[in-house]
C-alpha cells in the first residue's frame, strides 16, 4: 500500500481501454471498462457494469498514449455508481504493479 498522502499524486487524464478479471470475491469474471482518469495510486474509470466496491481486480490497460506505458496492476474498487445519465463510474486504487 502506498503511504505517503495521495492527494499530492498528479492525475491524467486519459482515454484508454482497461481490461478487468476479478480476483475476488469470485475470480475470472472480466469487464472492458475506458480509463478516463490516472495517477500514481488509482485510475478512474466508465464501464457497462457496476462493480461492488473492495473487489479484488487484476487490470491491464494496453494504452496507446504516447506518454503514458502499457499497466499492468492490481487494484481494489473504492468507489462505483451509476449516474443520472446512465453513466457507471467506478474508482480504483492501485495495490501493486505487475
Amino acid at each position: 500500500m502506498f503511504t505517503e498522502d495521495k492527494r499530492n499524486y498528479r492525475r491524467m487524464q486519459v482515454n484508454a481501454t482497461a481490461m478487468l478479471t476479478t480476483i475476488e470475491p469470485v475470480a475470472g469474471l472480466t469487464y472492458t471498462a475506458e480509463c478516463v482518469d490516472l495517477s500514481a495510486t488509482g485510475l478512474s474509470l466508465h464501464l457497462d457494469d457496476l462493480l461492488e466496491p473492495d473487489t479484488l481486480l487484476s487490470v491491464d490497460i494496453a494504452s496507446t498514449h504516447p506518454s503514458i506505458a502499457p499497466l499492468k496492476a492490481t487494484a481494489k474498487v473504492i468507489r462505483a455508481s451509476k449516474e443520472d445519465d446512465g453513466t457507471i463510474t467506478a474508482g480504483l486504487e492501485i495495490i501493486e504493479f505487475n
